[in-house]
């Protein structure tokens, strides 16, 4: 099978191009290759002109393609996204299980007494977890709007060493009010991880191979969560006179966050077309194979209508209320899991060493699930997913809530800790249907930072659900927990039919046909046109 893709040239001309030259070399005339012969080109001079008006305003991949096709075989695509998964899904695995491990340090320095230690009272735990989100909260927009504005890998290079020596700085803290300023400003440095990775992987993957990569990625939190257990271990049992062990645990996982941060500023690309671990014709590669999402790979353009657009589309609130009661079953999920195991009665290194199965079951559901939808079978099941893996958390929910807390029962609740982190599998593939549904770079970045300043919002109200006076059996949290659970499956289910109605509707409408025109398919999906302007769009459910 052969494929065409498109070859960087100077700016667009509108004269008959039965040669091109290539900018380098002002001699040296290229033939034109199939499949736009001399006559078919002839025939779109309108398009080209169109184009020509969109270079500055469009995506950024019109600077790299042009209307020069060649020939690649299916073969050659994919040794290029073999080179673009071995580079990109590596790095964005060990970066999101860097800043997992550190984000959640202070549930482990929990097992390890630092509410006795900084002498924290009453509600002052569970506030020191809302305060990272109140910091990623009020950084929300303004991170999306950077990340649109300046190039990406940069971007979250310079947040990953930010937020490392942040942590390490927190190490020297004994007390409540320096711990809260430590969280709060690691909440604002870690705040475009998870939007800039949406981004990533739009930008990188095709529709259909995105779920199985943000599985890939997501996934870290397990598959470097659950060794994790082992080094909080290690990190605790080192004794010097005058330090507690949280201390240790912040200082040493802040200085290897710093370390591997400042080489991503050479290692982690912004973008496909400036991907150096690439060749030449393998970014130009990498860009085209993306034709077929029609959601572009960048515009620093911030838009206005675009903006409005997202906040008018009723879709887009139906994921951000979807992220928000995901993240209300999060406390239960992380913060407080150790909390509730070392309640069971287990001692303290029990209790650390006892976390280590969960982060597998997260890291091995969330694989199976990506895999599964990158197969024939799982194609158009991603809400399906979702809906399945919420059913270990209702389970886990009701096995706490009902069940009394003795020597009798106390495997069931260790059981219930242990496969509630199955459910953050659906929180990776709510991430992909983020990813692919959503077009326009200033629309995506609106969406997301809707989508994330939710998943903040809700991480801030859950742990106060979990009250000190209920521990360790956090009834009302629980509760909670269990609720959103449901809420979650009866929105999911809703927004499965929705997509499913405006894809009909697309489907007979003949703005919504593809035609077959290269040049036509070129405009669509590098064009920045939103999914309400572009019919050719289809929702992935």
């Amino acid at each position: 099978m052969r494929r065409s893709i498109l070859i960087p040239c100077p700016p667009f001309t509108a004269t008959r191009p039965t040669t091109m030259t290539t900018g380098k070399e002002p001699t040296q005339e290229v033939e034109m290759a199939s499949p736009l012969d001399i006559e078919a080109v002839a025939t779109h001079q309108s398009e080209i002109h169109h184009l020509n008006e969109k270079v500055f305003d469009g995506d950024e991949a019109l600077k790299v393609l042009h209307t020069h096709y060649e020939p690649y075989s299916l073969e050659e695509e994919r040794r290029v996204l073999r080179k673009i998964d071995f580079r990109m899904c590596s790095l964005m695995l060990v970066i999101n299980g860097l800043q997992f491990i550190d984000k959640n340090s202070l549930t482990s320095a929990a097992t390890y007494g630092i509410i006795g230690e900084a002498k924290l009272v009453g509600a002052q735990f569970s506030l020191l977890v809302s305060l990272f989100y109140i910091g990623y909260l009020i950084a929300q927009y303004p991170t999306n709007l950077l990340m649109q504005k300046y190039p990406t890998g940069k971007y979250l290079a310079v947040n990953f060493c930010l937020w490392g020596a942040t942590l390490a700085a927190t190490g020297s803290a004994t007390n409540f009010s320096q711990l809260a300023a430590g969280r709060f400003f690691l909440g604002i440095f870690e705040s475009c991880l998870n939007p800039g990775f949406v981004l990533i992987t739009s930008s990188w993957w095709k529709k259909e191979e995105q779920a199985t990569r943000v599985s890939l990625w997501y996934c870290a939190n397990g598959i470097i969560g659950a060794p994790s257990g082992a080094i909080f271990f290690g990190i605790a049992h080192i004794n010097v006179a005058h330090m507690f062990p949280y201390q240790w645990m912040f200082i040493i996982l802040g200085l290897v966050t710093v370390c591997f941060g400042s080489t991503l500023w050479w290692i982690l690309p912004d973008s496909p077309h400036t991907a150096k671990f690439l060749t030449e014709r393998e970014r130009v590669i990498a860009v085209e194979r993306l034709k077929s999402n029609k959601t572009g790979v960048k515009n620093v353009h911030h838009k206005q209508y675009q903006i409005i657009e997202a906040l008018k589309d009723f879709k887009v609130w139906m994921l951000v209320a979807a992220i928000f009661c995901h993240n209300m079953t999060n406390s239960l999920q992380t913060n407080f899991s150790g909390l509730v195991i070392r309640g069971l009665g287990y001692s303290v290194d029990e209790s650390i060493l006892l976390g280590i199965p969960p982060g597998i079951v997260q890291a091995v559901s969330m694989l199976v699930a990506g895999f599964f939808l990158a197969s024939k079978w799982g194609q158009g099941k991603r809400i399906l997913v979702i809906i399945i893996f919420y059913l270990p958390g209702i389970a886990s929910c009701l096995i706490l809530y009902l069940s009394p807390i003795k020597a009798s029962t106390r495997q069931a609740h260790l059981f219930a800790i242990t496969i509630i982190p199955a459910v953050a599998t659906s929180s990776g593939v709510l991430y992909s249907i983020l990813a692919s549904n959503i077009a326009g770079y200033t629309k995506k970045s609106v969406t997301g930072a809707l989508f994330f300043s939710a998943y903040a919002v809700a991480n801030i109200v859950s742990p106060q659900t979990f009250l000190s006076s209920e521990a360790p059996r956090y009834g009302t949290g629980v509760a909670v927990t269990l609720t959103a659970f449901c809420v979650n499956i009866v929105l999911f289910a809703a927004l499965y039919f929705v997509y499913r109605a405006e894809n009909k509707r697309r489907d007979a409408d003949p703005a919504g046909v593809e035609d077959g025109d290269a040049m036509e398919e070129l405009i669509d999906a590098f064009s920045d046109k939103t999914d309400w302007e572009n019919k050719k769009i289809r929702y992935q459910t």
